[in-house]
């Protein structure tokens, strides 16, 4: 079966150009992930989401205490530790794509779904396969492909 990409164009309101990011995809994100993305982000995350800082933590599984030390020391997050937020954003924005608000996005999200075995679509976010498993029912959903 064929991997479900978003559209190339998001929406005006997308998550990742609230954050700061340089694009949802391309060699500019690979280069600012792989540098580390600045700890500052989870309150751009925060804002736009309405979700506490450790909710998204703990969706992007990332240790609430390691942050706290790198914002504390000033650092930035780790290559690992921005991937993750990558992919929370990512799907958050495909997931608010779908079903037109935030809200909604996040209603869903928190909720077990029967395509993905009956768990919440935010609980597999944590993984890279996971998040595929996510953006490609939606994508599937979006397209009327139930099966």
């Amino acid at each position: 079966m064929k991997t479900w990409i978003p559209d190339q164009k998001p929406a005006g309101n997308a998550l990742w150009r609230y954050a700061g990011l340089p694009a949802n995809r391309g060699l500019k994100l690979v280069q600012l992930l792989s540098q580390g993305l600045p700890v500052s982000i989870l309150d751009d995350i925060h804002k736009w989401t309405e979700m506490s800082k450790s909710d998204i933590l703990r969706v992007a599984g990332i240790n609430e205490r390691n942050v706290s030390r790198r914002k504390s020391a000033g650092r930035a997050l780790t290559p690992d530790e921005s991937e993750r937020i990558a992919r929370l954003v990512r799907v958050m924005d495909t997931a608010v794509q779908y079903f037109g608000n935030k809200e909604d996005a996040w209603h869903w999200l928190q909720t077990p779904v029967r395509g993905l075995g009956n768990v919440t679509p935010v609980s597999l976010v944590s993984t890279e396969s996971g998040a595929l498993e996510v953006t490609d029912l939606i994508g599937r959903l979006e397209h009327g492909v139930f099966a």
